[in-house]
């Protein structure tokens, strides 16, 4: 009984790994500077 809770625990566990991970080859990021930050939130600011 304890192998088989063991075995559907891992299988979840797998399959929530999986899920997660990024599979378009996608690893550009965008990095703000402090500049890029102040400049949206004074954008953010002016909408309200």
């Amino acid at each position: 009984m304890k192998s088989i809770l063991l075995v559907i625990t891992v299988l979840f566990s797998s399959m929530a790994l999986s899920g997660c991970t990024n599979d378009e080859e996608e690893t550009d990021f965008d990095f703000l500077t402090p500049e890029d930050e102040q400049q949206i939130t004074s954008e953010v600011g002016k909408k309200s």
